[in-house]
């Protein structure tokens, strides 16, 4: 026979969670989230145009140093 245990931190834990849940946001932790994918997003996006800056540059003298060589 197998003996139920029962853990009351975490069941006091989860009618916490489901009560803020139900009561609404009062401390600020969905705007926080929020916040955090945005400046992900930014330097994200950030890095994809310095990236992409770098690989323009890096060709652009790459052929010019191909002219110079098929020049001479």
């Amino acid at each position: 026979m197998v003996k139920k245990v029962q853990f009351p931190v975490i069941e006091n834990r989860y009618v916490e969670v489901e009560q803020v849940r139900l009561r609404g946001n009062k401390d600020g932790k969905r705007g926080q989230v929020m916040l955090e994918y945005v400046v992900a997003l930014g330097v994200f996006l950030a890095l994809v145009g310095v990236s992409a800056t770098l690989i323009y540059v890096f060709r652009a003298y790459g052929n010019r140093v191909l002219d110079i060589i098929a020049v001479s």
